[in-house]
């Protein structure tokens, strides 16, 4: 059964908020009807009505085919986004690229822009972010505002707001892609659970009572960074024996190549069977992980672990690997292991998320 983003309220002081939550019921599809809309929200029928009558005024939400069912009355006249709704940006920052997508409200791309570069420049970071989104939001007259998620310490959203005069929501990359799978992917269903996402770098991103975790102190969630050997090498955090010297994809790859005697491509090697020492590597790249994700399921009790940015070309043997070893050492609970529903793109996605999120949450107006 899906679960509920939130309850309304009944008072002028929560109208926006009841709005934001209305319009993230039809967008996700948890609700499609005014009556659905009125129980799953607890709003009054007549609030929910003038909250529909304004968004169809406006050109938001329109009503479409009749749902058919056996009982008796009229049917349920349903409900969805129009083709004109308002549009998000997103941008992500990688070490080596900046991406930007135009989505729907329902993270459906429109289009998508990019520019790679050797190394991270702060001085020229904003240079490249401009160059996406000048490109991207060419004619675009219909946009509510632009997300942005990063895997590297950066510090544009005021120069974005300035610049393009529109809010700006910022979110860390795990984080981000958190929200994407909460909202429109694997992780819809659930109210807890852990997204993964292994590349250059091991990003984790955290969803708790339905809602993302965010550090107070503004830091990034790096799974990457655990240790799993306490005598093991040093890593340029300070600390030593840390996943990301184990289980990061580069030093993965680097080992399958030596290994094979042969230079493929991550996903090449995943794909592959049959071959001894390249299953003993994939196989202990899964147990590392494993292991660094064991102390998370026991402080946060997810039900799930979204698998995304490289953790996507896995086998199913290898997913099936993981799940196995977390639910004989998570104490009891079942885990699941999913790959992510927007796949390697999910920090991405979760970049337009993080804007649209805001106006779920009330938190910005339509």
């Amino acid at each position: 059964m899906r679960t509920e983003p939130g309850r309304g309220h009944n008072s002028a002081l929560s109208k926006q908020h009841n709005r934001g939550l209305v319009l993230q019921l039809i967008a996700t599809g948890a609700c499609g009807s005014r009556v659905e809309l009125a129980r799953a929200t607890g709003l009054a029928k007549m609030t929910v009505t003038n909250i529909i009558a304004d968004f169809m005024e406006r050109g938001i939400v329109e009503e479409c085919a009749q749902e058919q069912t056996r009982i008796c009355g009229r049917n349920p006249i349903r409900l969805q986004l129009t083709d004109g709704a308002p549009r998000a940006a997103g941008l992500m920052i990688c070490r080596d690229r900046v991406e930007a997508v135009l989505c729907t409200l329902t993270l459906e791309v429109i289009k998508r822009e990019e520019v790679s570069f050797l190394s991270m420049e702060p001085d020229r970071l904003k240079v490249y972010a401009c160059e996406v989104l000048d490109r991207l939001l060419a004619g675009e007259g219909n946009l509510v505002g632009i997300g942005v998620a990063s895997s590297v310490p950066v510090d544009i959203t005021a120069f974005l707001e300035e610049r393009y005069r529109m809010p700006v929501a910022f979110g860390w990359d795990g984080a981000s892609a958190a929200l994407a799978e909460k909202l429109f992917g694997t992780g819809r269903e659930v109210q807890d659970f852990v997204f993964l996402g292994i590349s250059h770098q091991i990003c984790a991103g955290i969803i708790s009572g339905g809602k993302v975790y965010r550090s107070g102190r503004g830091r990034r969630s790096q799974l990457g960074h655990v240790s799993i050997d306490r005598e093991g090498p040093m890593c340029s955090c300070g600390g030593r024996g840390c996943l990301g010297l184990y289980a990061s994809t580069p030093v993965v790859l680097d080992k399958l190549c030596r290994a094979a005697r042969r230079k493929l491509k991550f996903p090449q090697f995943c794909r592959l069977s049959g071959v001894a020492e390249v299953e003993q590597i994939m196989a202990e790249m899964v147990d590392d992980v494993a292991v660094a994700l064991t102390g998370a399921v026991s402080l946060l009790h997810p039900e799930l672990i979204v698998l995304g940015g490289d953790c996507v070309d896995w086998s199913d043997r290898h997913v099936s690997m993981l799940e196995g070893t977390l639910n004989r050492t998570g104490g009891g609970e079942t885990i699941l292991v999913r790959r992510a529903h927007f796949g390697r793109e999910a920090q991405q996605m979760g970049a337009a998320a993080n804007i649209i999120n805001q106006i779920f949450q009330g938190e910005l107006v339509l």
